[in-house]
C-alpha cells in the first residue's frame, strides 16, 4: 500500500489527513472512509471505532500495527470503484491527487537518523573536502541525526541558505519505523519496518567542507531542509530495497541514474544496530546515505535558485521540490566562505 499525508482546504481551514494512494491518481481519506464504513455495518460508536482504527496521523496510523493494516484492505476494498462516495455528515472520501497538498509521510518524527552506506559515494566526496574514509566505517554503521523539524514534501519550496554558494541534492531510501523496539535482532529487522519513501538530503557544499574539517559533523551544511515523501510504500508491499533503481532529473534532465545495490550495510543491519541498547520508537526516519552518484557534488554540477528536483525510485515514486531564492535580508550571508576569509584577513591586517 501507498499512504500518503496529505492537506485539503475547507471552509473553517485547512485539516491534514492519512490517506491510500490509489493508481497514483487518486486518495482516499482512511479516517472518512472507515466511518462511513462502520456506520453502514451498524458499528454503535463508527466515530471512535474510526479514530482508533485509522487516525489521520501516520505515526498513530503506524502504531496500529497489522491490524490497521488489515482494515485499510478492508476499507479500500469497501470504496471499491465509488468515486462520488460520500461520508454520513456529506464529507468527502475520495479525492483526486491535484486537489490536494501532499505533506511529508511523516509530519513529526522523532529522531531522523541519516547513515551513510555506500563506499563509492564517500571515497568520491571526502576526497574532495580533505577527509579520509575512516577504518571504522568497514566495522560498524555510521550516522548523523539531521533537523526534524525542517522537512519539506511533494512539490514544496526549499528555501535556499543566504549563507551557501554550492547548494546540492543527495539521493537516498529511507525506512519509516513502526514497531517500537530496542535490540532488535537483524533477521526480525523488517518487522520493525512500517515502509519505505524517497529522502533527500539537502547540502551546503561549502558550508559542510568546512564544518567536516572540524570533526563534529555536519550541522548547518544540513539542518535547513530535508525532502520527504511523496508516500510512504508499506513493507508488505514493497519487500526488499536492496536492489532498487534510482535516477535524479533536474529540470526534466536526467544527472545521474543508478541503485541501492552497493549499500554496505542493509536496512536490515540498520535497524539492528541502531537499537542496540536504545529504543527505536514508531515514526523514526532511517536514512540509507546517498548512493553511489547520487550527489551532484560527485559530478561537479550544482542547483541553481528555481531548478526542479526530481529523485526517482522505482518500487516507491518520485519526489519534487523545486529550489528557492537565498532570502538577501538573512544575516546568513555573512556567513558565506569567502566573506568570512576576507574578515579574517582584514582582522590580521588591522
Amino acid at each position: 500500500m501507498r499512504l500518503a499525508t496529505f492537506r485539503v482546504n475547507t471552509e473553517i481551514g485547512p485539516f491534514d489527513r492519512v490517506g491510500a494512494v490509489i493508481s497514483g491518481e487518486h486518495i482516499v481519506d482512511l479516517n472518512s472512509a472507515c466511518y462511513s464504513k462502520k456506520c453502514e455495518e451498524g458499528d454503535p460508536t463508527p466515530r471512535e471505532s474510526a479514530d482508533f482504527l485509522m487516525p489521520p496521523d501516520m505515526i498513530q496510523l503506524a502504531k496500529r500495527g497489522e491490524r490497521a493494516m488489515s482494515e485499510i484492505r478492508d476499507v479500500i476494498s469497501w470504496v471499491g470503484e465509488r468515486r462520488d462516495i460520500r461520508g454520513p455528515d456529506g464529507e468527502r472520501i475520495f479525492w483526486k491527487m491535484g486537489e490536494v497538498r501532499l505533506l511529508p509521510p511523516v509530519l513529526k518524527p522523532p529522531v531522523l537518523r541519516d547513515f551513510a552506506a555506500f563506499e563509492t559515494h564517500l571515497k568520491n566526496t571526502f576526497g574532495k573536502m580533505g577527509v579520509a574514509l575512516p577504518e571504522a566505517w568497514y566495522r560498524r554503521p555510521m550516522a548523523f541525526k539531521g533537523n526534524p523539524t525542517t522537512i519539506f514534501g511533494q512539490d514544496a519550496s526549499i528555501v535556499w541558505p543566504a549563507y551557501t554558494e554550492k547548494l546540492d541534492y543527495e539521493m537516498e531510501i529511507c525506512a519509516v519505523i513502526g514497531k517500537p523496539g530496542s535490540n532488535i535482532p537483524v533477521d526480525r529487522a523488517y518487522e520493525h519496518i512500517f515502509g519505505f519513501t524517497i529522502l533527500n538530503d539537502f547540502s551546503a557544499r561549502d558550508i559542510q567542507t568546512e564544518e567536516m574539517s572540524n570533526h563534529t559533523g555536519p550541522f548547518k551544511a544540513k539542518d535547513f531542509a530535508w525532502g520527504l515523501g511523496p508516500w510512504i510504500v508499506t513493507t508488505d508491499e514493497i519487500g526488499s530495497v536492496d536492489r532498487v533503481e534510482m535516477s535524479i532529473k533536474v529540470n526534466g534532465d536526467v544527472w545521474s541514474s543508478t541503485s541501492s545495490e552497493a549499500m554496505k550495510w542493509n536496512f536490515a543491519e540498520l535497524v539492528s544496530y541502531t537499537s542496540t541498547d536504545e529504543m527505536l520508537n514508531t515514526g523514526d526516519l532511517i536514512g540509507s546515505g546517498t548512493v553511489n552518484g547520487g550527489c551532484g557534488f560527485e559530478i561537479d554540477r550544482w542547483l541553481k535558485p528555481g531548478d526542479m528536483v526530481e529523485i526517482e525510485v522505482k518500487k516507491i515514486g518520485t519526489l519534487k521540490n523545486r529550489i528557492g531564492h537565498p532570502d538577501e535580508k538573512s544575516p546568513g550571508k555573512h556567513w558565506k566562505v569567502a566573506e568570512r576569509k576576507r574578515l579574517m584577513e582584514l582582522q590580521k591586517g588591522s
